[in-house]
């Protein structure tokens, strides 16, 4: 099943491994897209981020987010109530 938190960006990006792990010790559930390993999701993400290989990237439903503070996350997740799992 499908999760209504996307997280594009890459393996070695610190910056994307944070997110993922604070995203995971939260209980949010979420679907990550490794761009160096999918070419479908390597273009998407240069489609949303107007060509530049930026990460990372979150999509909550239709909202996208580039490089999102915690703060930033979390409001965009209240806004669109996405819940931890339970």
């Amino acid at each position: 099943m499908s999760s209504d938190i996307q997280v594009y960006g890459a393996d070695w990006c610190g910056l994307t491994y944070s997110l993922r792990e604070y995203l995971t010790n939260a209980r949010f559930a979420y679907d990550f897209h490794d761009v160096d390993r999918d070419a479908d999701a390597s273009e998407l993400l240069l489609a949303i981020t107007d060509g530049r290989r930026r990460f990372p990237v979150v999509v909550i439903h239709e909202r996208v987010l580039h490089n999102p503070s915690r703060q930033e996350l979390l409001r965009a997740l209240d806004e669109t109530r996405s819940d931890p799992q339970r």
